[in-house]
This record gives C-alpha cells, structure tokens and sequence, in this order.
C-alpha cells in the first residue's frame, strides 16, 4: 500500500504505536503519534523510554532520524569529539543569518551545500543557538539529507513519493497562492524553508522598518503560535500581548493610546488554539490610520476560507499545514498586499532572512498543494458536522470555534461565504483530558491540517512548563486557555466516521 493510501485510511488505525511516525512510516513526517497521556507527560520530561521510542517529531523540536543519520557520518568522518555538537542548517545563507544573529563567526563543515555548525556542548551559546535554529526555522531539509545520504551510499534509495512532474516547481506553488490570495503577481509570494523562517522574516522587516524610531514595540493581537511569541519575546525591544482579540474596545484602547511606540501588529485568523477571530477589517483601519504595519498568519484560515489580504500589509502561512495536507513537508509563504504602501519596501527588508526550499520539497509540495482547494472544501464541510456533534455532547463543557458567538460577526466579515469553516476546533470536557484522550481512536500528536484527523492536547505540548505546576495552571486560565483543552485538526475521512470515533471514546 502506498503511502498516500495509508493516509487516506490512518483513521481506522486501532493502533498507532507511541513514537511512531504521523503519517505512518514516512521518514519526512512532521508528526509522531503520542497515544496516552503518560507518553504526552513522558515525552515532555525527557523519560528515555519515551524517547528511545521516538522516530519522527515535528522537525523543529526532533531532529529528523535522516538528518540525525547525517549527522552521526560527518562526526565520524571529520572526528568531531562528544563534547561537541553538530547543528545542521539549510545552506550557507542560513549560517549568515545565525552569524549575524550572535555577531559570531561559527566554525562549520560542510556537505554538499549543507551546512553544519560546530559548537561546544558546554558553550554559552550552545542553547539559544539552538532556540534560534528551531524559532528561524533555517534547520535542514530531511530530503536533503536524504539525497546526500544516497550519494554517500548511506542508503539504498530514496523514499518513494510522488513529486510535481513540471519543472518549474516553485512557480507552480506561487500561482496557486497568488491566485488563492488575490494578488496580481506571483512574485508578491515568497516561498520559505517553513512556516517559521516565513515568520521570523516578517519580524525581522518589521524591526528594520522601524530602527531608529520609537516605535519598538510588537503589539500581539490575541493567542499567537508559541514560537512566534518566542521570536517576538527573545528578540524585539518590546512587546505587549492581548490574550484575547474577541473585546475590540480593548484592542483599540491599546493601538491609540501606544500608536508612537508600536512598530507592527501580529495576529493570527483564527487564533491558535482559542480559534478566535479579531474584527480584521476594523484592525486593518486602525492600523492605517496610525501607520502600524498588521500582519497575518493565515494558516489556520487558509486563503480559500477566508479574504485576508486586502485587510493586512502581509500574510504569512506555514505551508506544511493545509497546503500540503500530507504531513510531510516543511515549508512556508510570505505573501505581500501589493496594494499596501508598504509592499515593495517590505519585500526588499523581508528577502535577506528568507532561507529558500530544498528543491525536492518544493516538488513535493507543488504536487500536494494542487489538492488544496478540494481538500479545504471537504474539511469546512466535516467540521460544521462534528462542531454540531461535539455541542450537544453532555461530555462536552465548551467547543472553540469560529462559530462562537465571540468570532462568529467578525467571521462572516471576511469569510469566503458562511459555511467555509477552518478545520481546526479545539474542546474541554466535563472531566479532566486524561478521562477521554487515551480512548480517543485517531492520530494523536503534534501538528494540522492534513487530511486524516489529527489530536493535539495543546496545553500539553505548547506550555508544559505551565500545567505541571498549579500556579501555571492558574496563569493559563487567567489567559483563557484551559489546560486541559483538547485541539483537533479535521480531516477528509467521512465525518460519520470521525463522529463515532467520538462517540467510541465516551464523548
């Protein structure tokens, strides 16, 4: 069987063992099954039979085992001692913006374009450079690894996927999206490593735009995803968060009051995990009037659900999540408003910290990204049944979505039409998670937006830190995120089919 069929079919699995790759057996997968709640608990502290389990994560968190393989041959090939530790990025443009970054000059091998950083393992440095390497997104490419290990006759061959058969690859992703997002030309897109290196572009613009002013403060517009509050936190002057965007009145209280001093507003439609939808239309008028750059992470929303950028000078979308919908490939977008004032200065300030596609995953993604449309229009469709299923449950305590009362106005102003619903939810029950999650018969780790339904305990593995402790439950609560928050990503499978795995587990 293919592994395109497994994935189709991955909901009828009994069984996904702990550690296992998500999809199946693929060695590109960005996700890795983590059935109960004690593999969940035991993954976050370190537990080495969890570990030693492992054979894929999402790629920026776990080092793919292609990558890792690499790695072992070029420490035995050049020698390099256990006390130090090989950092593997894209390419020598990659290495620039870490060097830049530390104001570091780092020593390095290289393979075939690749490149890896030599660190002490007892340095300074050696933790935020890896932060950095995870939160810019410039780590390497598995399929490149890959084709390295089967020119150094590591391997036998490659993983057998489907690849876009054109040549022009790229181009083909860019019309997609431009003509998805309305823009008049396809060089308004610019295609990214992944979702985070499109991310840390943007803010890195946003930065250069405003140096030398006042105006250093990044303004985050409700729950953002966890390494992009990273990035802003680590590396602007300053920046303010306001947990929910669903109180308008306080979102522009905030923007008069700080006009001088904010650089740029970063929000996310919908938010991640809370699924709220800010009133983007009314945003967008209010940062015009003060010359506050908004950008958008539209992944969640998608381009083909709702009108995003004629209300934003950029979006930004991970294309590893409904783009691609297979679960295998690491890749991002930034895509310009070109009617914004900003556009072409934008561009020029973004381009430097872009760290371009292996060339293989952008074929891979240029065959999957033809499905997008199709594949959006099944998952709105499934999610309005299970949103319906999931409210009359009397397991159920509350169900997040863009049909909340909250979103639901602000929603319908920029939906493509009513029923386009993103295929990301997220649930609390009646009873703690551990009560349903183990029973729960899907695919359960990290990651959205493929095609088979996908489980996360978000809290879990966004902010553990916070729900060991009490006190960081409480923090989690006052934000309005419930530790024990369940998110699902909807896929294609029959919805009835998705309903009674729900109705298996007790819910």
């Amino acid at each position: 069987m293919k592994p395109e069929t497994l994935l189709a079919n991955i909901v009828h699995c009994c069984d996904i063992p702990a550690g296992a790759s998500i999809p199946l057996n693929n060695p590109h997968a960005v996700s890795v099954s983590l059935p109960t709640m004690a593999d969940v608990i035991g993954y976050e502290e370190n537990d080495p039979v969890v570990l030693s389990s492992m054979q894929s994560g999402y790629p920026r968190f776990f080092m793919n085992k292609l990558v890792e393989k690499l790695c072992f041959h070029l420490r035995e090939k050049h020698d390099v001692p256990d006390a130090i530790d090989l950092l593997p990025l894209m390419s020598h443009r990659a290495l620039e913006i870490a060097n830049e970054r530390f104001g570091a000059s780092f020593n390095f091998i290289e393979k075939q374009g690749s490149i890896f950083i030599l660190i002490a393992k007892e340095s300074l440095q050696r933790q935020a450079v890896i932060d950095f390497i995870r939160h810019s997104g410039i780590l390497l490419s598995s399929r490149m690894a890959e084709d390295i290990l089967l020119s150094l006759g590591l391997i036998a061959q490659l993983f057998h996927e489907t690849l876009f058969e054109a040549c022009d690859a790229a181009g083909a992703i860019k019309t997609t999206l431009g003509k998805a997002y309305r823009v008049e030309h396809p060089e308004q897109v610019m295609l990214c490593s992944c979702g985070m290196n499109a991310v840390y572009a943007v803010f890195e613009a946003m930065i250069r735009l405003n140096r030398g002013t006042e105006k250093q403060t990044i303004l985050q517009a409700g729950w953002l995803y966890i390494d992009t509050l990273e990035i802003i936190r680590k590396f602007g002057r300053s920046s303010v968060l306001l947990a929910s965007v669903t109180d308008m009145t306080k979102l522009e209280e905030k923007i008069i009051s700080g006009h001088e001093t904010i650089g740029a507003v970063f929000t996310e439609i919908p938010n991640n995990p809370l699924i709220e939808c800010v009133d983007l239309p009314r945003l967008y008028d209010l940062c015009k009037r003060y010359d506050i750059p908004l950008v958008v992470d539209s992944t969640i929303g998608t381009p083909y659900n709702m009108n995003i950028l004629p209300y934003c000078d950029v979006a930004i979308e991970s294309l590893t999540k409904f783009a691609c919908g297979k679960g295998d490939v690491l890749m991002g977008a930034v895509i310009l408003n070109d009617k914004s004032s900003l556009a072409g200065e934008l561009k020029e300030l973004i381009s430097p910290n872009i760290v371009q596609p292996y060339s293989r995953d952008t074929s891979r993604l240029a065959q999957n990204i033809q499905g997008y449309a199709h594949r959006v229009e099944v998952v709105a469709v499934n999610t309005a049944k299970i949103i319906s299923y999931l409210e009359k449950s009397p397991a159920v305590k509350q169900v997040y979505s863009v049909l909340h009362p909250h979103s639901h106005q602000n929603f319908l102003k920029i939906c493509k039409h009513p029923d386009a619903l993103p295929g990301l939810i997220s649930v609390v029950f009646n009873k703690p998670l551990v009560h349903f999650y183990d029973k729960l018969n899907l695919p359960k780790g990290p990651s959205l937006g493929t095609e088979f339904t996908l489980a996360m305990p978000y809290a879990y593995l966004a902010h553990y830190n916070l729900v060991k402790t009490k006190a960081g439950r409480e923090e989690l609560l006052e934000m309005g995120l419930d530790p024990e928050l369940l998110r699902l990503s909807i896929g294609t499978e029959p919805a009835e089919e998705i309903i009674g795995v729900f109705r298996a587990a007790g819910i």
